[in-house]
């Protein structure tokens, strides 16, 4: 199991003296010879040579020195403020059972993590990460469902892997502004030949498929507001699965159903939304299944856990290729802190 714990120089001058400057010491020599001459009267031997000044010897005006520019500096990852920015990988990650559980690789290390209800009442994870922080490897990869697709429209054209989907859904995926990733049209980038449980190693993934650098899904990084409420642990249910966060003094462990699941999460996110009847109905266990759908757009209440301490937000998302914002009582931006974010999206 992973536990992630110039200034310009002025303009050189001419050295020698002005025109001006030249006239008037020449009239000066002129005056004091002629004073002379006034004085010494009885001499008529012959004129006095008027007085001769030597020329000015130009000096040529430097140019300045260019000043070196400065670096351009890579914007900050806009997914949890860590390091700087680099390609979006989205994944689809299984979550039904202990044996499943157990075998979780890259949970950890993601930049965002969504937790979200699939059909029975039972949950799975959509993992967003950041090009330039990757694990080693991610999975077990399962298939996509509905809800992914509004979702993900908020990071603009990112890499989605996922092992298959009913086949209702699959031209709504093509339709998507996503770059599929399937055992379908790369099976060498899944383990087990695709067959569960299957990982993929994500550097295989962004190194193959375009993408696009990682978008902000409308989070703001900052120092925490004033208020909010003591909250040390909580944990949240679906019909069939359950999640829970304990704060340890400087970020929160996730425990899974029970389970202990992964360190790190710098901020929690409890987004209340409405979970309704997806389209496509799943008969993979025997017997029919609705693939339920978790509405990521509209508006609703949520709550914001940092630094041990709980804040009452409203978010709003009525445009899917944009953002979700978060807004105190008062109006003011909701922050969070800087490192991994885990979204949980109950009714």
């Amino acid at each position: 199991m992973n536990i992630r714990s110039t200034a310009r120089p002025a303009a050189a001058r001419s050295a020698g003296p002005s025109r001006r400057a030249r006239a008037e010491v020449s009239l000066a020599v002129v005056g004091a010879a002629m004073g002379l001459a006034a004085v010494q009267g009885c001499s008529s031997s012959g004129s006095v040579p008027p007085a001769q000044t030597a020329p000015a010897t130009p000096v040529p005006s430097q140019s300045p020195t260019p000043s070196p520019s400065p670096p351009a500096q890579q914007p900050s990852n806009p997914l949890d403020n860590v390091g700087t920015a680099g390609n979006a990988l989205a994944v689809k990650i299984d979550n039904v059972g202990a044996h499943v559980q157990a075998i979780h690789q890259g949970l950890a290390e993601a930049d965002i993590v969504y937790w979200v209800e699939v059909e029975g009442g039972l949950s799975r994870f959509l993992a967003v990460y950041d090009a330039n922080h990757l694990p080693a490897m991610i999975g077990p990869v399962r298939s996509a469902r509905q809800t992914d697709i509004p979702l993900l429209q908020q990071y603009g054209r990112l890499d989605l892997a996922y092992s298959g989907a009913i086949s209702g859904l699959l031209p709504l995926l093509d339709k998507a502004d996503l770059q599929n990733v399937t055992p379908f049209n790369d099976p060498g980038a899944f383990t087990n030949h695709a067959v569960d449980p299957t990982f993929i190693d994500p550097h295989q993934i962004l190194g193959r498929f375009p993408s696009v650098a990682a978008r902000s899904p409308g989070f703001v990084f900052g120092a925490a507001p004033g208020g909010g409420s003591a909250l040390g642990t909580m944990t949240w249910h679906l019909p069939a699965a359950s999640i829970g966060v304990r704060f340890n003094g400087s970020a929160y462990d996730v425990t899974v159903d029970g389970h202990a699941a992964w360190s790190g999460t710098a901020t929690v996110v409890v987004q209340h939304v409405s979970i309704v009847p997806g389209l496509f109905t799943d008969f993979n266990a025997g017997h029919p299944d609705n693939e339920v759908f978790t509405q990521s757009t509209g508006s609703g209440q949520a709550e914001v856990l940092r630094d041990g301490r709980a804040w009452s937000v409203h978010w709003s998302r009525p445009d899917p290729a944009a953002g979700t914002s978060f807004t105190l009582p008062d109006g003011s931006t909701m922050a969070f802190a800087t490192g991994p974010v885990l979204v949980v999206m109950v009714p």
